[in-house]
């Protein structure tokens, strides 16, 4: 079958555009050097050991992201809509959330010892990223919307139970990943959940919309 590259760019240029000026909002926010601060932090997250082995599902959510989204537009271009419309209603709600009410962790170790890879990752890691404006948690938010991409997808990869499963599994480990890490507290990750709620909540509303005026304007022709 031959692909329809134009389509596809026209599909993939919102998202594209979009990352371009997500990227400029985010780095500002985490410029701001706020008088104070919000802690999400709970008792539970002082219970949780520090496991560096943990970075090497935390990083795969880089490769993992492109990967579903790019396979989902060559083979379900419905859901490759509805999931890059997710991940950019719950990042922009991400940007004001962490403009209005930033917010800061203290859950990170003073030293990371060892000499072995994931220390050495978990180190690098820090050195890159500031413990700051981490409520909600966008790298459980955008891990559970691919995972929620897959099973309302059609195409025959995300209908294969084994991919499913391998699914559920690295989406628990990423999750899972963000706390053993200390890079957020159990309550950015509740409150990733309730904001993939509420954008799948906008999403359907607005695709309903669109389909209601759509048919009325059919009926009027």
């Amino acid at each position: 079958m031959k692909v329809d590259y134009k389509k596809k760019l026209k599909l993939v240029a919102p998202m594209l555009i979009f990352i371009t000026i997500y990227m400029v909002f985010f780095f500002l926010v985490e410029s701001i050097d706020a008088s104070s601060y919000y802690v999400p932090e709970i008792a539970i997250d002082h219970d949780i050991p520090f496991i560096p082995a943990f970075i090497i599902p935390y990083v795969m959510w880089f490769p993992w992201i492109p990967f579903i989204c790019v396979w989902a537009l060559f083979t379900d271009e419905k859901v490759f809509t509805k999931i890059t419309r997710l991940l950019m209603i719950g990042m922009s709600l991400f940007i004001i959330i962490s403009a209005l009410f930033p917010t800061k962790l203290f859950l990170r170790p003073d030293e990371v010892p060892g000499n072995d890879i994931c220390s050495r990752m978990v180190r690098y890691l820090y050195k890159i990223d500031t413990p700051t404006n981490v409520f909600p948690s966008i790298h459980v938010y955008d891990t559970l919307v691919l995972c929620y991409g897959v099973f309302i997808g059609k195409c025959a990869l995300f209908k294969n139970t084994l991919f499913r499963i391998f699914t559920v599994a690295l989406t628990i480990a990423i999750c899972a990943a963000t706390c053993f890490l200390k890079q957020h507290s159990v309550t950015d990750g509740i409150a990733a959940v309730v904001m993939l709620v509420i954008a799948v909540a906008i999403y359907d509303l607005v695709a309903s919309a669109f389909r209601k005026k759509k048919d009325s304007r059919k009926e009027a022709a």
